[in-house]
């Protein structure tokens, strides 16, 4: 069931400049704040935060491309043997800032991945983290983004109330001045929240602003890196999974449609996810041959990757295919999915 418990509401203080994201005893890998005296030794430096930058960027290729389950232990090790030392070490004041927003992004990632892996309680615990690090950073946007990312894993447990209002404390926390394409982000996960929650024409409002911020954004404009992946093929993914919510076949087709063909092939578990989605509506719409190949392929790929989200979405295309069980396609894509394995 993936009705969970609700995810937590940020809350704590901000962490100090030097208080290290420790690790709790027993429980390895799950953050938490402590304040301490900086006293590793090391000295930290620009140089450092770089490496810490580009590690999250690997992370996130593999995590892009084969799942969370790939190297999340990797990530994870990574925080408590390399950055949680530089954030007990000694830094300028400039540096500093520049390593908690370092940490900060690699804590969410292992927030993400824990997520992947349905692992939600421990994924709640490091986005907290992510928030706190970010705040000491003064990197209010990027903390609009842990909570964007908690509102992702709300839609995921169902939890619509909960989704939207992290999503309008996402929007209050980075105004109305952010760049176009953030703007486009947060309105298109609050659309999400309504989805989840039936109310189409919240959602409706949600995706059309979503929609004209996007079209209103400009190459040449100053996008944060979290940032630059929503595109056009984002954009149609989410008004996919949004009139799959609110039972708009049609509409919902048509959108997943355009985003499998603009979508990157990095992109696998996303493809993955789009696939199902319009298999989905191609159910809804009768076309059960269609969908049945479609969920195959889907299926395939779930198979390929190390994602409890991605089995997730097959297992729900398989539950909407109950009431066609024994149709000849069904059957056959019942066959197809056994030989997986």
């Amino acid at each position: 069931d993936l009705r969970g418990p609700a995810p937590s509401r940020p809350g704590g203080t901000p962490a100090p400049p030097g208080a290290p994201a420790a690790v709790v005893p027993g429980a390895p890998g799950v953050p938490r704040q402590r304040q301490t005296e900086r006293g590793s030794g090391l000295r930290v430096g620009d140089g450092d935060v770089a490496a810490l930058r580009s590690v999250a960027e690997l992370f996130r290729t593999l995590d892009h491309a084969y799942g969370g389950g790939h190297a999340r232990q990797a990530l994870v090790r990574y925080l408590e043997h390399e950055t949680e030392p530089m954030l007990r070490g000694t830094y300028t004041e400039a540096t500093g800032r520049r390593l908690f927003a370092a940490a900060a992004d690699l804590t969410r990632l292992a927030g993400w991945t824990s997520y992947d892996i349905a692992a939600h309680g421990l994924a709640q615990r490091y986005f907290v983290q992510a928030l706190r690090l970010s705040q000491a950073a003064g990197d209010r946007a990027y903390g609009s983004y842990v909570l964007i990312t908690m509102s992702r894993q709300a839609v995921y447990l169902a939890h619509g109330r909960e989704a939207v209002q992290l999503a309008r404390v996402a929007q209050q926390g980075i105004g109305s001045a952010a760049p176009h394409a953030v703007l486009a982000l947060l309105h298109a996960v609050e659309a999400r929240g309504h989805a989840v929650l039936g109310d189409a024409k919240a959602c409706t409002a949600s995706l059309t602003r979503a929609e004209r911020a996007l079209e209103t954004a400009r190459p040449g404009d100053e996008v944060p890196q979290w940032a630059r992946d929503f595109d056009e093929a984002q954009l149609a993914d989410e008004f996919g999974h949004c009139y799959r919510d609110l039972q708009q076949h049609r509409a919902a087709a048509q959108h997943a449609e355009r985003s499998l063909q603009l979508r990157a092939p990095a992109y696998a578990r996303s493809r993955l996810f789009c696939r199902v989605v319009l298999a989905c509506a191609r159910l809804g719409l009768g076309e059960l041959e269609q969908a049945c190949r479609l969920g195959a392929e889907a299926a395939q790929q779930a198979a390929e990757i190390r994602s409890v989200r991605a089995a997730e979405y097959v297992r729900d295309f398989e539950r909407r295919l109950e009431p066609f069980r024994d149709a000849a396609p069904v059957r056959g894509y019942r066959e197809r999915v056994a030989a997986l394995g």
